[in-house]
């Protein structure tokens, strides 16, 4: 068997990788530095709440709001509005995600805004306008 020239030059599962803690690490720098999340909550807030307005306005085409900070889900009524759903919001340059049989899940970045989420709901509106035609 023929050993590497220098150690630690191919890394496998058992001795992971050294530099990922460093980058690890300033990632959580980041975190801590910018407050992301103290956003996370604030922005969860604004998106959960514009959720749930939606469920009231279209009671028969999504429900179940749920979640923490800005990882949240809710589900459409069926399979295929959920699929339509996704598909609409993808047209719009929105990305999101379907879960299970009915959920849209919503996995935003830690730097997502409160204006950002004003405007994923205001997008959303108009793709549940325009599914309930």
């Amino acid at each position: 068997m023929k050993l590497p020239k220098q150690p630690y030059r191919v890394f496998n599962t058992w001795m992971g990788d050294p530099s990922k803690l460093l980058i690890l690490e300033e990632v959580l720098n980041v975190i801590k530095r910018d407050s992301l999340l103290e956003n996370v909550r604030i922005t969860g807030d604004v998106l959960k709440s514009g959720l749930l307005r939606l469920e009231e306005k279209f009671p028969h085409l999504v429900n179940s709001t749920r979640g923490r900070g800005t990882f949240l889900a809710f589900n459409a009524a069926s399979t295929k509005l959920r699929d339509d759903i996704v598909a609409n919001l993808k047209q719009k340059g929105i990305q999101s995600g379907g879960c299970g049989e009915l959920a849209v899940r919503l996995r935003p970045a830690l730097v997502f805004q409160p204006h950002h989420a004003n405007i994923f709901l205001d997008i959303l509106d108009q793709v549940l306008q325009n599914s309930n035609k």
